[in-house]
């Protein structure tokens, strides 16, 4: 094979590559700001959370894995939440109500969550090896579970 010809192989592979890269999640905070969700270097895992306070297994489960994921402090796992569609006006009447101790991002139109799954709640794990989506729900030991699989510490089985 010829040198350009070997060139152009390597280069159509890097391309390749980087096509088959997960692209990041486009998200907005809560000041209204563009968030791009993406697995850093320094991440073994990305736990996004969509959500949404119609969403009555959503109510359950909030508060189930913000206590699991209290395991992932100081780890390399992440876990945010991105409400799928709803006002800041009623995610904050829902936070009032429910004590959400993790990030809340929003996904104003539901086009983020819509990309990997059709129901709520629904989660996309996010690892080296690639993004799975999967519908929920989780109680708080199923949560515990996943999230000690991933690398955060298994507080399920400490006394």
């Amino acid at each position: 094979m010829s040198a350009g010809r070997r060139s152009r192989a390597l280069l159509l592979a890097a391309c390749a590559l980087l096509a088959a890269a997960p692209s990041p999640i486009e998200v907005l905070g809560r000041d209204g700001e563009p968030v791009r969700l993406v697995l850093e270097p320094e991440e073994s895992a990305l736990v996004v959370h969509f959500w949404a306070s119609w969403c009555a297994d959503c109510k359950t489960e909030l508060p189930a894995l913000a206590r699991a994921a209290r395991a992932c402090e100081g780890t390399a796992v992440r876990v945010v939440t991105v409400n799928a569609g709803e006002s800041p006006e009623t995610i904050a009447r829902f936070e009032a109500q429910q004590a959400i101790a993790l990030p809340v991002l929003r996904d104003p139109d539901g086009t983020a969550w819509r990309r990997f799954a059709r129901g709520l709640p629904a989660n996309l794990v996010w690892t080296a090896s690639g993004r799975r989506s999967e519908v929920g729900p989780y109680d708080e030991e199923a949560w515990q579970r996943k999230l000690a699989a991933l690398g955060c510490r298994d507080s399920s089985a400490s006394p």
